[in-house]
């Protein structure tokens, strides 16, 4: 079985980050993410100049989960004798950096550096927020050539994150991960395909102890999981040609207005409980699942390896039964039946213009992360999804039950968040309007109408 992932995740996999809290001098994280931010923030933290401490040396940065400083033992120990077999053959030195385990504040800083010609050489990039760092990064088509990698073997959602222009190739996506409904199969026999569906289902079942769960706190893993593929699934649109919110009125605002009015009718009728408001991570509805207080929940890919190791085939803690007693089914949709699922996942980008020292990052992050090899090994150590196809069928890919499912789901529903430059501010406010609808302290038109308000304010 795939081991549980550790450490944060673009989208909300892992523990929980501690948030820092801006002062007077220093910008928000959403500021520095917002189109011009960085210019406004040029007294913020200076971090780490381009890395090297010589011609000789490549400066990789990676956040802790992912570098020589991850907490699980399995996966430190795999990076530090990859790392030695790569010094032990190659003329060029690594530097290890390591980033904030805030991948939010990661980003902002990585965005920030960037703007100013100041990144890592190699450094790791959330495929979330990579369309707005994609200009600084470096071309490097002509490295997956050398490396013998096929840009067809991605599936197309990340292809379309990879290369931004056509042949534009600035970034090597090597984790993915997707969202799905998960069901228990002796309390449902068939998956509900839609939102009213599900709650219809779910209502009788909570009555007798077995919720509806999805995450509904203000965090981006809530909007990703809960309302943008619903959202989706209605042909609505984040954003319109002139990167603007385009929920504002007409079809996208029925839209985005039906999905909080769903999230209402499941919270007020009792289907989920009220306290989703406060799950912030998919991984929040955990303990509710291994407790055996859920019927149905929405959720990421990394949750089924991580549940698999508390559930027993008995429904109590101690590992062995989720696979055995509970289904995946896709997300369901709102007044139609094209599903959309959310991709994640993250990626290696290069921002240093010496072709020597990109060959050697490169080189490096291909034979740990990328490559045939080191993709299916380290998908396996973290229970991620490889974001190349034939990864799948790779004798060193540890696969679960669910693995065909989800493999099928991102080639099938698989979408990527929209990387526009208003987007930070756009999941910030309705994040705010998602919470306070499933708990119940603001109606659903109010709530939306408050978050337009906010955006235009």
């Amino acid at each position: 079985m795939r081991h549980p992932p550790h450490g944060a995740r673009g989208t909300g996999g892992g523990p929980r980050p501690t948030p820092r809290q801006p002062t007077s001098r220093q910008p928000t994280r959403r500021q520095l993410l917002r189109g011009g931010g960085a210019a406004a923030a040029l007294a913020f933290a200076p971090g780490c100049a381009r890395a090297g401490s010589g011609p000789r040396t490549t400066g990789w940065q990676a956040i802790p989960p992912y570098s020589l400083q991850a907490p699980d033992p399995k996966r430190a120990g795999y990076l530090k004798r990859k790392l030695a077999a790569y010094r032990d053959s190659h003329r060029y030195g690594i530097e290890p950096l390591v980033t904030s385990n805030d991948s939010s504040a990661a980003m902002a800083k990585l965005l920030l550096q960037a703007s100013q010609g100041r990144a890592p050489d190699i450094a790791q990039v959330d495929s979330y927020i990579f369309g707005r760092i994609a200009p600084y990064a470096q071309p490097i088509r002509h490295h997956l050539e050398r490396l013998g990698l096929d840009l067809s073997d991605w599936f197309p959602t990340m292809r379309r994150e990879m290369e931004p222009r056509a042949s534009d190739v600035r970034g090597l996506q090597f984790t993915s991960d997707l969202r799905v409904l998960y069901y228990r199969r002796d309390l449902v026999r068939t998956p509900p395909s839609d939102w009213d569906e599900m709650i219809a289902m779910a209502g009788p079942l909570a009555r007798r102890g077995h919720s509806l769960l999805f995450p509904a706190g203000r965090s981006e893993g809530a909007v990703t999981t809960t309302l943008w593929p619903a959202y989706w699934s209605q042909g609505a649109e984040l954003f319109d040609g002139d990167g603007e919110p385009a929920f504002g009125s007409g079809r996208n605002y029925t839209a985005m207005l039906s999905c909080l009015k769903a999230v209402e009718r499941a919270a007020a009728g009792g289907a989920a409980p009220r306290r989703v408001a406060a799950f912030d991570l998919e991984d929040d509805e955990n303990a509710d699942v291994a407790a055996g207080r859920a019927a149905m929940f929405l959720g990421g890919s990394w949750q089924a390896a991580v549940l698999d190791g508390l559930i027993k085939d008995g429904g109590e803690s101690g590992g062995g039964g989720f696979f055995r007693r509970w289904g995946v089914a896709p997300m369901p949709t709102l007044g139609g039946d094209h599903h959309v699922s959310a991709t994640g996942g993250w990626m290696w980008a290069a921002f240093t213009d010496d072709e020597e020292k990109i060959a050697a990052g490169l080189d490096w992050v291909d034979s740990a992360y990328v490559g045939d090899g080191g993709m299916a090994r380290w998908c396996s150590l973290g229970g991620y999804l490889p974001p190349r196809q034939s990864i799948y069928g790779h004798e060193a890919y540890e696969q679960d039950p669910f693995t065909p499912i989800f493999r099928e789901h991102i080639a099938r529903y698989g979408r990527a968040r929209p990387s526009d430059r208003k987007y930070q501010d756009v999941s910030h406010t309705l994040q705010i309007a998602l919470s306070s609808v499933a708990s119940g302290t603001t109606g659903a038109t109010e709530a939306l109408d408050q978050a337009l308000d906010r955006l235009v304010g």
